[in-house]
């Protein structure tokens, strides 16, 4: 598929051909470590404590399907920690991606402006033309957006590459936030199964682990507009289809040493 089949406003010559490349540019980058999304938004800490509550769910489910060895409480707490470095490594680096990736193009459009308005400026008239502008509309329009570096510089960035520009938080704030929502709701459960006997463990962990994705649930609801239930129903399933999953594994692992 050449540029101009793949060309999805309608636009062709040099100045589509640019538009695809940027956009494909853009789609390239936001695929890879950046897909997450508002990455960098608070709001994402209530999923990445919800994937830790349900990974310390799993890891506590795998031991109970092998006995329930003696060190699963603190194998527990050990698991909410690493899990709590990943999670905030990993949103940080994320973050650190797409704050690289706007610079990098911002700084590119900047230079294209101030190096080759004339070109810049056909880019505009064929984005809005393929909008429905009609001259003189069209025209006017143009020589609005061009006549100021900033705006153009803004048009180009929504226009051209799809990206809006916006405020970013810092991904060292991003990952603390992330990691300490995970390590919060890992010890929530892992805690008191260290500190108490086995078969505590054996109510806690559904009871504890089900009402903390209620509580996390409402705090969705009320930050995103999302349904709460919604929220707690995928959370639930989620824990109960692959808990199931890894104690029947775990079990059959178990019968497969035990035969051997």
């Amino acid at each position: 598929m050449d540029k101009h089949t793949a060309n999805p406003i309608g636009i062709s010559g040099d100045a589509a051909d640019h538009v695809v490349d940027a956009r494909q540019r853009a789609r390239t980058v936001l695929s890879g470590e950046s897909h997450i999304g508002a990455i960098d938004d608070w709001r994402r800490s209530i999923i990445s404590a919800r994937d830790a509550l349900i990974l310390i769910w799993l890891t506590w489910v795998g031991l109970h399907g092998f006995g329930d060895p003696a060190f699963t409480g603190w194998m527990l707490v050990a698991m909410s920690v690493g899990l709590a470095l990943l999670i905030g490594i990993s949103t940080a680096r994320s973050t650190q991606a797409q704050v690289s990736y706007f610079t990098a193009e911002l700084h590119r459009e900047r230079a294209e402006i101030r190096d080759d308005p004339d070109h810049e400026r056909e880019e505009v008239v064929a984005l809005y033309a393929a909008k429905g502008f009609q001259e003189p509309l069209l025209t006017q329009v143009v020589d609005v957006l061009c006549a100021d570096d900033d705006r153009l510089l803004k048009v180009m960035m929504e226009e051209e590459l799809g990206l809006s520009l916006f405020h970013v938080n810092h991904p060292l704030f991003v990952g603390l936030w992330n990691a300490g929502a995970a390590l919060a709701a890992g010890l929530l459960l892992a805690l008191p199964v260290a500190l108490s006997q086995t078969n505590f463990a054996h109510t806690w962990m559904p009871a504890a682990g089900t009402a903390t994705v209620g509580v996390l649930s409402v705090i969705s609801a009320r930050a995103t507009g999302r349904s709460m239930f919604e929220f707690f129903a995928v959370g639930v399933i989620m824990a109960i289809v692959t808990g199931g999953v890894v104690y029947s594994l775990a079990q059959w692992f178990s019968q497969m040493t035990i035969a051997v």
